[in-house]
């Protein structure tokens, strides 16, 4: 029989080996013994950790902590078990319940790598619950510069998101929640070289932070220029609207929330922009498609689970007694109403540009054509002033990149970009 000296350089063995399974029961067994050292709760610590039995691994870092935290190794293994039992909360875990976790392993003075892994949960949490009062307590309590500039790797592959980058965008946000405007702007400006691929998410703050600021002009100019990318997203068009709401352009501001409706991937992603709609429409005096979009943000909460506020069934009730409307109204018919309303928007616009394309058309253009692709039904035809896009078939003869064409213009409406656009037509090589 092998003594516990024995035993302790054999569960090292496989431990350094990566035989943590092998290594579990000798250490469990040592720690369960007279002769149980700090040196044997380290290492049952680290393996059921490694391991992830979980509730084991919390229980031993709990005992450790009141006997071991002044033996460096042990204390890692205290902290990295937190970390782990941190990172396994449930996605819709309290804030409550991360803090006090948290708290315990900043407490163990971490190095950087644990403090930087453990504040940067705290603030996703923090930004989860739009709790913006705890992030700014948490946001400094690591140097950025010890961040990572990598981009973060998930399950389903690679983001254009590091650390370094996302601490940034959540110190932004704690800057216009502390109402320090001009240091948001300046951390967006010095950054948003190095967040080219999130960009759009620096610059969306930066105009909140001008807005918040009164510079009305500065926030308008810096939406409207993302609201004519080429992949446009709906949250893009809600910020622009809400802020030609304030600035009451009412009938295009609910003109551009109609247009993120209809480009939103996810329903149940829209809540507060249907929300905004009801509200706006029922300043404007649409009380139908005011009726409409608050019964179907009320009716995709309950759907999801989601409480429903009290403001929410006042709302229904006022509008829907000025309606003299009693009848309830299914999910799906509530829908397909909403999207009529949508669609009705982008169709008027279209019709209007069709109604002026005598008088803005372009006649007897010249230049040159570009992206001329086998497999595309299209390409563009550039001239020294601007590109206009052109379909194969209105073009007579072959094709080919560089061929000088002579053509028409007239006005086209761009969904997309949700603004007029030109589209050649009668094109002639020559």
């Amino acid at each position: 029989m092998i003594n516990s000296f024995q035993q302790k350089e054999q569960a090292n063995t496989f431990r350094k080996q990566g035989l943590l399974k092998e290594a579990l029961p000798i250490y469990k067994k040592l720690w369960t013994s007279p002769t149980k050292d700090k040196f044997d709760a380290a290492g049952y610590l680290h393996c059921l950790r490694k391991l992830k039995i979980s509730e084991e691994a919390m229980e031993l870092a709990i005992e450790c902590e009141k006997l071991y935290t002044n033996f460096t190794w042990c204390r890692i293994e205290i902290i990295w078990t937190y970390i782990g039992i941190l990172k396994q909360q449930k996605e819709n875990a309290s804030l409550a319940s991360v803090l006090p976790l948290a708290t315990k392993i900043m407490n163990l003075s971490p190095d950087d790598l644990q403090k930087n892994i453990t504040v940067l949960f705290v603030l996703k949490k923090a930004k989860q619950f739009n709790k913006l009062d705890i992030a700014c307590q948490w946001i400094d309590r690591i140097n950025p510069d010890t961040l990572d500039k990598v981009p973060v790797t998930l399950e389903k592959g690679s983001t254009p998101w590091s650390n370094y980058l996302i601490w940034h965008h959540h110190k932004v946000r704690c800057l216009i929640y502390q109402k320090e405007y001009q240091k948001a702007i300046d951390i967006v400006g010095n950054i948003i070289v190095e967040a080219n691929q999130v960009s759009k998410y620096f610059r969306c703050l930066e105009a909140h932070a001008f807005e918040k600021s009164g510079q009305i002009n500065m926030a308008s100019q810096i939406l409207k220029n993302l609201c004519q990318n080429k992949n446009l997203d709906w949250w893009i068009l809600h910020q622009y609207a809400n802020l030609l709401k304030s600035s009451d352009e009412k009938e295009l501001a609910l003109d551009k929330m109609y247009h993120a409706a209809s480009i939103s991937y996810k329903i149940e992603s829209i809540v507060t922009l249907l929300h905004d709609i009801s509200l706006l429409c029922k300043e404007l005096n649409r009380m139908e498609e005011s009726y409409y979009h608050i019964i179907l943000h009320k009716l995709i909460r309950e759907k999801k689970g989601w409480l429903v506020k009290e403001d929410v069934n006042q709302l229904i009730n006022e509008v829907g007694s000025t309606l003299n409307i009693t009848v309830n109204l299914e999910y799906g018919e509530v829908l397909r109403k909403c999207k009529l309303f949508w669609g009705k928007s982008v169709q008027d616009k279209m019709q209007l540009i069709k109604e002026n394309d005598k008088r803005k058309r372009k006649n007897l253009l010249k230049g040159h054509l570009t992206q001329v692709k086998e497999n595309n039904p299209f390409c563009f035809i550039k001239t020294s002033e601007t590109s206009y896009f052109c379909y194969k078939s209105e073009i007579t003869g072959e094709a080919n990149d560089g061929q000088k064409v002579q053509f028409d213009a007239i006005p086209s409406f761009d969904k997309k970009k949700n603004k007029e656009s030109w589209k050649a037509i009668n094109i002639v090589l020559i």
